[in-house]
């Protein structure tokens, strides 16, 4: 179960337009409902929001979660190169 301190940075992260991509990862899991039918947004933010438990789909936030930190990483750490101010991530002085 997400619980609401987890919910809250996995918001900030991932922001309100997340359920297609979990929906991708399900896919390419070939991750079903019981019936064998793919799952519905409604369903996700239903286990997003604490109302459902599905550790399958808890764990597909979970990993879209690691993908976007590391996505953000990455163009964070590309613009900084491109600007030369690659290693002054650290530095605060504005």
């Amino acid at each position: 179960m997400i619980h609401k301190e987890q919910r809250k940075k996995l918001k900030e992260v991932l922001g309100y337009h997340y359920t297609k991509d979990v929906l991708k990862i399900l896919k390419a899991k070939n991750i079903t409902t019981r019936r064998g039918t793919v799952y519905g947004a409604s369903m996700i933010r239903n286990v997003f929001t604490g109302l459902n438990e599905n550790k399958e789909i808890e764990d597909a936030i979970m990993e879209l979660f690691i993908q976007t930190q590391e996505d953000t990483k990455k163009t964070f750490e590309k613009r900084n190169q491109i600007l030369g101010l690659a290693g002054s991530e650290n530095n605060t002085s504005g």
